[in-house]
């Protein structure tokens, strides 16, 4: 199978660090979120599910449960695991979620940045 491009998107920073919006998307019984899909990317980037498991800091059983909650949720593959042990990949469908998320909490970071500033200027220093 073709190798596809990996995505040029970067997965939206902890908000402890960077403000911004994190979402999960429930839908159907099922739910997509932040950890879910930062774990789909890395597996894009990495090729590798041991991989993207130890840059994420959890066990590959973690990993394998998270990608089948996904998987579960859509009739087409996300990720493609290659013959032979050489890693894993993500599909075309597996790559329009992954763009698709990372546009949606773009746009709500961009159009939560009024209640950012707002709700900063009404913090107190502590």
């Amino acid at each position: 199978m073709k190798k596809l491009k990996k995505t040029k998107s970067t997965f939206p920073p902890e908000l402890a660090k960077i403000n911004g919006v994190k979402i999960k998307v429930y839908f159907n019984g099922h739910m997509i979120g932040a950890g879910k899909m930062q774990l789909i990317q890395l597996i894009n980037l990495e090729g590798s599910i041991s991989s993207a498991a130890k840059t994420m800091g959890m066990s590959i059983k973690r990993a394998d449960k998270l990608l089948k909650s996904v998987e579960d949720a859509f009739a087409n593959p996300v990720v493609i695991k290659q013959k032979g042990n050489k890693g894993t990949i993500i599909s075309s469908f597996g790559k329009e979620l992954l763009d698709k998320y990372l546009n949606l909490c773009q746009d709500l970071s961009k159009e939560s940045e009024n209640f950012i500033t707002w709700a900063i200027s009404k913090q107190t220093l502590k």
